[in-house]
């Protein structure tokens, strides 16, 4: 049945955004994305039963869900991302939310989200979002300055909520269909328009320029305090679907699904539009 999800989960902590780790990552992501898509064309050729949605999502016109032509092998990639989680991530991430504490967390989360600003400005202008994109400028020059570099969140107090985009959002806003769904490890969920996405807005990102000529310990550092706060601040919705869903995967990839259309959105989505979880207790 289809539920208003009251767990929201940000899939920040599977994002990759170091130079030189993410321009070889990149090359893999455009390799595996070219790859999934010309097998996805060939394997399903237009006359198959799939549509795509508003948010240019690939659905199987059976079920409603996200296209996901590769589960099989998925499955097994979901697997051993799961692993990696939980023996390496989710121990490290308790530990961060556990020990550090909320001021500074934070702290923390303002300031990188600050130095992100180009990313989701970049964003805004494509997507024609010009009083989104005035916003994002307001809240950069405040919180820059009075918000002491970004540490602290002044914008959002003088009615300037912050926001995200990324570029994969901005092709989904231009009609390019997402593909099929994907799930690779470390990288996480996502699909060839998402992919494609994160590579392109490697050149919008301030950590590209600022860290190039670092030592790959520091270039790593924003990516690690990015994904172990993120993930993080996921444990416990994380904990609870794994625990209470007959189909771990399968509730990931819905929620998802459910997460980039909210983000394509703008956060508009209609009821209708949810993607179903099956036997999912949100409790």
């Amino acid at each position: 049945m289809k539920r208003d999800m009251k767990t929201t989960i940000d899939f920040k902590f599977w994002n990759l955004k170091n130079p030189k780790l993410t321009r070889t990552a990149g090359s893999v992501c455009t390799i595996f994305s070219i790859f999934f898509l010309a097998a996805n064309l060939v394997v399903l050729p237009a006359s198959a039963a799939s549509d795509t949605d508003q948010s240019g999502y690939s659905q199987d016109a059976s079920t409603g869900d996200i296209s996901d032509p590769f589960e099989g092998l998925n499955r097994v990639m979901f697997f051993i991302g799961d692993g990696l989680d939980t023996m390496f991530l989710r121990p490290i991430s308790v530990a961060y939310t556990t020990f550090i504490p909320k001021p500074i967390r934070t702290g923390v989360d303002n300031f990188m989200a600050n130095v992100a600003t180009p990313v989701t400005l970049s964003n805004d202008l494509f997507q024609g979002e010009w009083e989104r994109a005035g916003t994002t400028a307001k809240r950069f020059v405040i919180n820059s300055t009075v918000g002491i570099g970004g540490l602290l969140d002044v914008a959002a107090k003088q009615g300037l909520p912050g926001h995200t985009e990324d570029f994969g959002q901005t092709l989904a806003v231009h009609g390019v269909d997402s593909g099929p769904y994907l799930f690779i490890p470390i990288l996480g969920p996502a699909t060839p328009r998402h992919l494609v996405g994160r590579f392109v807005d490697l050149f919008t990102d301030p950590w590209t320029y600022i860290l190039y000529n670092r030592s790959t310990l520091v270039r790593l550092t924003p990516t690690v305090v990015v994904s172990i706060s993120a993930r993080g601040d996921a444990d416990a919705a994380l904990t609870s679907i794994k625990q209470t869903s007959p189909d771990y995967y399968s509730s990931i990839k819905n929620l998802y699904s459910q997460s980039r259309r909210n983000a394509i959105n703008n956060g508009q989505v209609d009821s209708n539009d949810l993607v179903d979880i099956p036997d999912f207790d949100s409790r």
